[in-house]
């Protein structure tokens, strides 16, 4: 796997211009310091943020990435418009991209298609690392909050249905329509986990968006009867949808991480990272995602609201 070097300065690098910059700081009087006493600046790269879908809680983490490096000096580019998980991957991969937000059991596939997704956080998270580091990639610590997939339906429908789980739609698929992302048919815990574990076959599947405003759409148009979005969208609440309970535990954990090129990472990028990534709760998502994507609110000053808030801005 090949890697560009152009974007960031590794760890190794960044020591090495602390030890010269501390070494030409003079030996008298100041043990290494400069005039005015303080520590001597060091060097700091370029660093490019990307996502994994160009939709709003991917783009609000990235953000907060890029603030807080940028906050910290570092030089940040954003590719905040990568339309899919394959594209940042494949941007991860070339050197395009040096950083962005994933989530932990949904990146495992990608990194090792053998591996088991099933389980909590913090039985996927060793598992994620290590296939992160066969990919000469690193796996930064997970959130608190948990953006999975859900199988949402109108009330009127669970109603006529007496759906309130994922088992309960079983016998009743047959005759619906299900609005699903555009890799349904090759992502497990959509299609194929629906039929294996559940027993579920929906009469169509129609390949919308990525829990975005097409499916939102097609639901509250009756175009399909069931649509799947994410557990953080704010719409859920707002247009009263029902949450189908998955009570036979399909869908994978799906906190948040950094995933990152290991060259570029540096104790400081990572305790920059770790601090955004461990300081993300569910509900105070819900509400971020919410005044970006309901009251049309600027991604970055949402983001830097919330980063002042949190005390993670200087």
């Amino acid at each position: 796997m090949r890697y560009h070097r152009r974007h960031a300065l590794g760890a190794s690098l960044l020591l090495a211009l602390a030890l010269v910059a501390a070494a030409c700081g003079g030996s008298s009087g100041g043990g290494g310091a400069s005039p005015s006493g303080s520590s001597p600046a060091i060097e700091r790269g370029t660093i490019v943020v990307g996502v994994s879908g160009a939709f709003a809680e991917n783009q609000l983490v990235a953000e907060m990435y890029a603030q807080v490096l940028e906050d910290a000096g570092y030089t940040v580019e954003r590719q905040l418009d990568l339309d899919s998980r394959d594209t940042g991957n494949a941007a991860l991969a070339s050197g395009d991209i040096d950083v962005k937000p994933e989530y932990l059991a949904f990146e495992l596939p990608d990194l090792d298609p053998d591996a088991d997704t099933a389980g909590t956080a913090e039985n996927v998270f060793p598992r994620v690392q290590a296939a992160a580091e066969a990919n000469d990639l690193t796996a930064l610590e997970f959130s608190p909050a948990n953006s999975t997939n859900v199988f949402v339906v109108t009330p009127d429908t669970a109603n006529e249905l007496g759906v309130a789980t994922m088992s309960d739609l079983a016998p009743v698929a047959g005759d619906l329509v299900l609005g699903a992302p555009p890799d349904c048919d090759t992502n497990f815990p959509c299609e194929e986990g629906l039929k294996e574990v559940y027993g579920i076959e929906f009469k169509e599947i129609k390949k919308l968006d990525f829990g975005g405003p097409q499916t939102v759409a097609a639901i509250d148009s009756g175009a399909v009867d069931v649509g799947e979005l994410f557990s953080l969208d704010p719409t859920i609440t707002a247009k009263g949808y029902v949450v189908l309970e998955d009570d036979k535990v399909l869908q994978p954990a799906g906190n948040f991480f950094a995933l990152a090129r290991t060259e570029i990472l540096n104790g400081e990028v990572e305790d920059l990272l770790n601090g955004v990534t461990t300081s993300l709760q569910t509900d105070e998502m819900v509400d971020l995602v919410g005044r970006v994507q309901v009251d049309h609110e600027d991604v970055a000053d949402v983001a830097r609201e919330y980063l002042e808030s949190k005390g993670l801005l200087g």
